[in-house]
């Protein structure tokens, strides 16, 4: 039952608790223990000084300035008359921009109590796993008294972690800040931006009426600053009495200025084009100014609001390849929409730069298997054996950082090609890469989720739609392919190999068995029949890899290996065995949990 439930006449403060006087070991015991064990269950990347964060954009300083004024004076209220503020609008506005900018403000001030980025990439941030601990650690991070109050209660009950979410935001966040005088809490928000991010609509449901609920309650002293793209279901959750007149509403779309600010960001691009020493041969002869005010109100027009639009364009002509003139030539070349929808022009940007691609087909097909093998990371239930094979999935990628190795394997390209494929989409795509030697050794990101969406919406992409259920097919075929002749004398064979004898059976969950070729995967399995290779040999084709030299990735070794033994497999023939049992009781009809 929700703890909230049928509450009457409400009020924590009344039960304070007296403060208790304890040694400076005791307290510095305590914080490096239950600290420490908080520290386990925080998500990576989520709060807005980590590093995900900090390289992320921000708002343009000349940007938004009456926006991010009025969201700072919200937070400084001590006693706010509407708990929450919800901010929305569209993909592309700025959203996650604004509060990272407003998350820095606020925390230069003393005010920001916690933060949480959610992000539909990421294992640990696209679901409510992780989401009060993390909060909860970085309240504990920035308080002494309210760290003592929020490590007692996991002193107490360590299993709090694994609770309901009510609980842990009960005995984490809401009763240890009731229990601080407001005097002493110098801290006034929380802030969550993405919540619809956040796999699984009934989720982000629970999440916005659990912090509504405790906002509606005196003794709870922190504003909840909220993000989202205006879902229908959130905005049913926040049409409700209950929540309309603690909730203080700012839609983006409807914000004023939005054309100056986009004109302010493309002009201080453009600035730092000309700027740029590695442009300057380039742009000596171009009339001035360049581009002309004309050309640039017409980039502003064609933003329809959307901040996206104009990031993508900068990012298009300063082409490092490319002479930014061209580049502008193309861009303002394009036919405008003419239509109504916001991201109109943007599906048309996105489709001229596709049309560039030299090799339109083998970046397709690239792209398609990169994001593929990316969503294998998005599940959010798994059972043990999934548990089992991602521990497997994330040491052959080396937290993505061999995704291209693993993708020139499957569809069996020359080295280096996937990534010449996809650094043609640099102004969509980042490459994360250190060197010319580590071309395959990368982290592959979206610059923003409309890309995404644009690839995945036929109606968006036309000619440069990726079927997602086709994708995950033709990964499968690649994999049952590689299998059937089992190798790993060299890095990349292992890579390949261990990817696909591991990973396939995900990839055939996700299309179903129904819409795969039961015969391929017959054909594929029977070959292990055949196959003897012990642990001793997987051992072997980590340490190819270099896995075991580092201390995360061996640990997630190590427990992969440590899990097939707790299932009595020996040897590897032995877990295909299994496999094939599963299967047959699959293709027969009968529910099995194994591999669904």
């Amino acid at each position: 039952m929700p703890y909230f439930e049928n509450a009457s006449n409400f009020s924590i403060g009344e039960a304070h608790c007296n403060e208790i006087t304890v040694t400076t070991n005791i307290v510095q015991e305590r914080k490096s223990v239950e600290l420490q064990y908080l520290y386990q269950f925080v998500a990576s990347g989520a709060s807005h000084d980590s590093k995900d964060q900090y390289r992320a954009p921000k708002c343009d300083p000349d940007t938004r300035k009456q926006l991010l004024s009025d969201i700072l004076e919200w937070i400084k209220v001590s006693e706010k008359e509407t708990g929450i503020t919800f901010m929305h609008g569209p993909a592309g506005a700025g959203k996650s921009c604004i509060t990272r900018s407003a998350c820095e403000q606020a925390a230069s001030e003393g005010l920001l109590g916690a933060s949480f980025f959610f992000w539909r990439g990421s294992s640990t941030r696209n679901n409510e796993n992780k989401l009060i601990t993390t909060l909860a650690y970085q309240l504990a991070e920035g308080n002494k008294e309210l760290r003592e109050y929020i490590l007692s209660e996991l002193k107490d009950n360590p299993r709090i972690v694994n609770m309901p979410l009510d609980v842990q935001f009960r005995k984490l966040i809401f009763e240890p800040c009731c229990k601080l005088p407001r005097e002493r809490l110098p801290v006034r928000v929380i802030v969550i931006d993405g919540l619809d991010e956040c796999i699984g609509e009934t989720v982000q449901i629970e999440i916005l009426q659990l912090l509504a609920k405790a906002v509606r309650y005196e003794g709870f002293p922190l504003g909840i600053f909220i993000t989202s793209r205006p879902e229908l279901h959130l905005q049913e959750v926040f049409d409700t009495k209950e929540i309309i007149f603690a909730t203080n509403i700012i839609s983006l779309d409807r914000i004023p200025g939005i054309n100056q600010d986009i004109r302010t960001v493309l002009q201080s691009g453009f600035i730092r084009i000309r700027n740029n020493p590695r442009f300057k041969r380039a742009l000596k002869s171009v009339s001035q100014p360049w581009p002309s005010l004309d050309n640039i109100e017409k980039l502003v027009q064609r933003s329809s609001g959307q901040f996206i639009y104009s990031s993508t364009v900068l990012k298009f002509i300063s082409s490092p390849d490319h002479n930014p003139s061209t580049q502008l030539e193309i861009v303002l070349g394009i036919q405008e929409s003419g239509g109504s929808a916001p991201l109109a022009d943007l599906d048309l940007l996105y489709q001229e730069i596709m049309s560039r691609v030299k090799d339109r087909q083998r970046t397709m097909k690239v792209l398609s298997y990169v994001m593929a093998i990316q969503a294998l990371g998005r599940k959010k239930k798994l059972n043990s054996w999934q548990h089992f094979s991602t521990d497997i999935l994330k040491a052959v990628l080396h937290n993505q950082n061999r995704l291209l190795l693993v993708v020139e394997q499957l569809l069996e390209l020359p080295d280096g090609v996937a990534y010449l494929a996809l650094n043609q989409l640099h102004s969509l795509i980042s490459l994360n890469v250190g060197s010319e030697s580590a071309r395959r050794h990368l982290e592959i990101k979206f610059h923003h989720k409309s890309f995404h969406d644009f690839l995945i919406k036929e109606s968006r992409s036309n000619t440069f739609y990726v079927d997602v259920k086709a994708s995950q097919s033709n990964v499968l075929q690649s994999c049952l392919n590689f299998i059937s002749h089992p190798a790993f004398n060299t890095d990349e064979q292992c890579v390949g190999w261990l990817y696909a004898s591991f990973q396939w059976h995900r990839h055939a969950s996700i299309i179903g068995l129904k819409n795969t070729n039961l015969r391929n995967i017959e054909s594929a399995l029977l070959n292990f029949r055949s196959i003897d290779l012990n642990l001793l040999h997987l051992k072997q084709a980590f340490e190819v890899l270099g896995l075991l030299n580092d201390t995360g990735v061996s640990k997630l070794t190590l427990q992969a290996v440590s899990n097939m033994q707790q299932y009595g497999i020996l040897s590897l023939k032995d877990f295909y065995l299994l496999v094939i049992d599963v299967y047959e009781e699959l293709k027969m009809g009968i529910v099995g949990h194994h591999l669904s």
